[in-house]
């Protein structure tokens, strides 16, 4: 009867462990998204989009062929909307190009492209972030409107050529008439510095700019009421932007950055986009930013980029995130990082097929262009929670990010932040929707033509349809390969090289069930090392695995030096008390609360769950202690029920004694004759130790009371083989 109640419980409690040890394995995330904020109000997109080439000066190589062939590819698209496209050039120097001016060949073909039919239902821009000079003049004139910087120059196109010929002077006089974005002779002024141009109030009215043929003209019929010199001969035509805009009226507008541009065009910063380059001329790298924003993977990561912007010339790289968020420090380097790049030379795509939470939310809209997958989450509670004072360093460096980049910043701040109110406004009397801040508001050029619509919910996150929805990102897809199909890339994009054993070491190791299982074997080993004398197999399988184990937590950031600490200085006090201090005191006790807290920080970034996603990580990180007990709990049952029994392990344990045998070893020993007399304690008895009855060393059990070493004892009884003893009461 006795043995049938003994299996039934061993078959019970080895069903209890394997369901500890099955909980291992279950996914944590099942309950992520449970907690999650209610979807934002839905907003209609913004319809109208323009699209930007840049032209980096001078034209060299095959440069302007393929920004053409870039630009066909666009045109081939259909528009979306029934306004009319808007394309912007952008003229900008390229500090890597050696020293020259652009062939007036290249000018010419350029500005007759651009002068084109093709170009009848589309609205150009040339768009002059820095000063245009020489034969590039020529293409800038070609398009419908111009849009330049305060302080940047446009003119001198003649300068550096040695002549100034008859087919130059035609093709500028052609190009201004056609598109009168200039007048010809303020063009031909820019060209020939042998013309002088005149502005001329005419007597029936209206302003006009002649050169001298023209201007004895108009005296000899005396149609000219006052004239004033604006290129006098022997210069060059050359004007800021301020000038021709205040002065002159042949600008547009003013702006310095793609955020202003956006502004004077009443468009949204994200709705300004990069056209891709020609596939002849595009190399792409893709870059892979999966779990935690550590210190060891940004840096890895940045070094992957320098190295492709620097060395192998990539000009598109594919940034394909996964992130729970991470460590803020290394986040913002890489938000400096993207922000700093120059999207005329490289762009930076950014693809979210899962999650972007907390500070990898910023990370992936400071790309050029992020796609999104309609079910993604983008911001909200991560795994990192930011103080109010890391809040506001956290919003003054996206701020000046976000500057640098063109797009507003409350959005990136109010993924993060909770107590930043986010609104939805709209242009007074426009179709253009943006999301500010109250103090973003007042930052805008007129606060007071911007109507608010509704406050955003963004500090709980928000899925890919409604990023999308308002504006955040360019689009949503599926996964890469569409995303890689959007910029007609049809091969497969090479990824940042690594050493192949490496990463697929630290993928195993990200695994959530390789640490939990290196958790259990560590220990079932420590106690079955633990039964047997001496050190050996088992004892070096679970200090390999328990270094495993951290080093796998490391590489995932949730482990650093305080655990380890933790881990070690618990073993060092769990050893003092069993081998140094007999019983369980402090020294048990708090040695294995700091073994466990070891294994529970090592496993989480966090002390005390402090948002929804913590909360939602808590039970996995609770697992792990599970998994420990499991270790233990199984491999004591198994000593105990099986390897006694096993064939191979039999001879290597000693059989459990039955109760017949105890008796025998007890007659064997026989210590009554040791009643009542007295002794001296050899050991401290905590209760057990030993004593020393004349020349007898015995050991001896105390009557629940510890005493000291070279204590007088007596023996009150002999139990068997258990002799108990008391303190000599010497009064």
């Amino acid at each position: 009867m006795k043995s049938s109640i003994g299996g039934r419980s061993g078959l019970a409690f080895m069903f209890s462990c394997l369901c500890m040890v099955a909980a291992m394995w279950l996914p944590a995330q099942s309950m992520v998204g449970s907690t999650l904020a209610t979807a934002a109000p839905a907003v209609q997109p913004v319809a109208v989009q323009a699209h930007v080439v840049t032209v980096l000066l001078p034209l060299a190589g095959e440069a302007d062929i393929q920004l053409m062939a870039s630009v066909d590819r666009l045109l081939e698209t259909p528009a979306a909307g029934k306004a009319r496209r808007i394309v912007i050039f952008e003229f900008r120097p390229d500090t890597k190009a050696a020293s020259g001016t652009t062939r007036f060949e290249r000018a010419l073909a350029l500005a007759r492209y651009l002068a084109s039919e093709r170009f009848r239902d589309v609205q150009t821009i040339a768009f002059l972030p820095k000063s245009v000079r020489g034969q590039a003049v020529l293409p800038v004139l070609a398009c419908e409107q111009i849009i330049m910087a305060p302080d940047a120059e446009l003119g001198a196109a003649g300068e550096g050529e040695t002549s100034i010929d008859a087919m130059m002077r035609s093709a500028y006089r052609e190009i201004s008439l056609q598109r009168r974005t200039i007048p010809v002779a303020i063009a031909l002024g820019m060209l020939d510095p042998t013309l002088e141009v005149t502005e001329v109030q005419l007597v029936g009215g209206g302003t006009g700019y002649v050169l001298p043929d023209e201007l004895k003209t108009l005296r000899a019929d005396s149609k000219t009421s006052k004239e004033k010199t604006v290129i006098p001969a022997g210069e060059f035509g050359l004007f800021t932007g301020r000038q021709l805009r205040v002065q002159f009226g042949f600008c547009s507008h003013l702006a310095s950055d793609r955020k202003q541009l956006a502004d004077v065009l009443q468009l949204a910063p994200k709705s300004i986009i990069d056209v891709a380059a020609s596939p002849q001329g595009r190399k792409a790298l893709r870059l892979n930013l999966h779990g935690r924003l550590t210190s060891r993977l940004v840096s890895e990561t940045l070094r992957s980029l320098q190295d492709a912007v620097s060395h192998k010339k990539v000009n598109l790289i594919f940034l394909d995130i996964d992130s729970p968020g991470g460590e803020a420090e290394p986040a913002l380097r890489l938000i400096h990082a993207f922000s700093e790049l120059d999207p005329g030379k490289v762009r930076t795509v950014a693809f979210i097929g899962r999650q972007a939470l907390s500070v990898a939310a910023p990370v992936a809209l400071m790309c050029d262009d992020t796609f999104i997958a309609q079910d993604a989450r983008l911001g909200g509670p991560g795994d990192t929670f930011l103080q109010r004072g890391e809040l506001d360093d956290f919003r003054d460096s996206l701020r000046k990010a976000a500057d640098s980049k063109g797009c507003d910043w409350s959005p990136l701040v109010g993924l993060l932040d909770p107590k930043l109110q986010v609104f939805r406004f709209h242009r007074e009397g426009g179709n253009e929707s943006r999301n500010f801040c109250e103090r973003e508001r007042q930052e805008q050029r007129d606060p007071g033509q911007w109507v608010r619509d509704r406050r955003l919910q963004l500090a709980d996150g928000i899925s890919g349809a409604q990023a999308k929805q308002l504006g955040l990102v360019r689009g949503t897809a599926p996964d890469l390969k569409s995303v890689f199909a959007t910029f007609h890339i049809d091969d497969a994009v090479a990824v940042a090289k690594r050493n192949s054993l490496v990463t697929s070491i630290e993928r195993l190791a990200m695994q959530p069930w390789f640490a939990r299982t290196l958790l259990f074997v560590a220990f079932f080993a420590l106690i079955t090392e633990a039964s047997a004398p001496g050190i050996g197999v088992a004892g070096f399988v679970s200090g390999f695995c328990f270094m495993l184990f951290f080093w796998a937590q490391f590489l995932n950031g949730t482990a650093g030096w305080l655990e380890i600490v933790l881990f070690g200085g618990g073993l060092i006090c769990l050893a003092l008390e069993i081998f140094v201090i007999p019983g369980f005191g402090v020294f048990g006790i708090g040695g294995g609360i700091m073994v466990l807290s070891s294994i529970v920080l090592a496993s989480q970034t966090f002390v005390i769950p402090r948002n929804a996603y913590q909360f939602d990580q808590l039970p996995s990180s609770m697992f792990s202690m599970v998994t420990a007990a499991g270790g233990v709990l199984v491999a004591l049952w198994i000593m105990r029920r099986i390897l006694p029994d096993a064939p191979l392990f039999c001879r290597m344990m000693l059989p459990t004694p039955d109760s017949e045998q105890l008796d025998e070893v007890e007659q064997l020993v026989d210590w009554t004759h040791l009643e009542g007399k007295r002794g001296v304690a050899t050991t401290q008895l905590t209760p057990s130790g030993k004593a020393l009855f004349g020349d007898e060393l015995v050991n001896v059990i105390s009557d629940g009371m510890l005493v000291p070493r070279g204590t007088p004892v007596y023996v009150i009884q002999v139990r068997g083989n258990h002799v108990l003893v008391g303190p000599v009461d010497e009064s």
